[in-house]
């Protein structure tokens, strides 16, 4: 089991650097990075149980559980009913932790969250993502969804989608979209930086279907996305 729990460990540091690799390179390299960190990701899976994700973020499994149940580490269910971390959220918070550690910072994962937190009050501002005058006859779930990629929409660039492009060839290899939201959002992910954040912030029926199969998903810290989701909650209450 130490075996294996060290393995896994070694391959999420693995990705971690490939990931930062390709920020640094274009083109050809880019893509080569890219394809050799998703063959890592393949090996490891979609998600890591919480005392791998706790290993690697250098934190004890209690530690991790509570973060996992006060909603500040994401999780998932999986198939078999265990919680674990999505592999994706998971790199991108040990990115963050990692850059703190080597600052010397102490409580390196509890500050981060910390910072996080921060950063999702200065983000998520309904008034600015969802005017109430254009938002009328969405329901609360259309509206969360609406914005969230308008928030997206407001930090797009090409590595942002560059990774959605391969996220969403990824689902069409394992048969998880359908072949005509596939081919709608290849095409749209083609378009200019400027167009595909029209596309993707848009209310209407259409960009909302679109949405339902958005590979934007993770974008958001989990801070952002459980401030917006309580925000429209709360504004639907008044």
């Amino acid at each position: 089991m130490l075996e294996q729990a060290e393995k896994v460990g070694g391959t999420l540091d693995n990705i971690l650097r490939l990931r930062r690799a390709e920020r640094t390179v274009h083109g050809d390299l880019r893509s080569e990075l890219a394809a050799v960190r998703e063959s890592l990701e393949r090996s490891v899976g979609r998600s890591v149980r919480p005392a791998d994700a706790a290993r690697a973020l250098g934190i004890t499994s209690p530690s991790m559980s509570r973060w996992l149940d006060a909603g500040e580490i994401a999780s998932v269910l999986t198939p078999e009913g265990r919680r674990e971390v999505p592999l994706d959220a998971l790199i991108a918070l040990l990115d963050e932790v990692e850059q703190e550690r080597s600052q010397g910072s102490g409580r390196p994962v509890a500050r981060v969250i910390n910072d996080r937190k921060r950063r999702a009050v200065e983000a998520v501002d309904l008034n600015r993502l969802l005017p109430r005058r254009k938002t009328r006859g969405h329901r609360a779930a259309e509206l969360q969804a609406l914005a969230y990629h308008r928030l997206v929409a407001e930090r797009l660039d090409d590595a942002v989608v560059e990774e959605a492009r391969r996220k969403l060839r990824r689902w069409h290899r394992e048969g998880r979209i359908d072949p005509r939201w596939f081919d709608e959002w290849e095409r749209t992910l083609e378009k200019p930086l400027d167009q595909i954040a029209r596309v993707i912030s848009a209310g209407s029926p259409r960009a909302r279907e679109l949405r339902q199969t958005s590979p934007f998903a993770g974008v958001l810290t989990e801070q952002e996305r459980n401030r917006l989701v309580h925000a429209v909650e709360e504004r639907a209450k008044t």
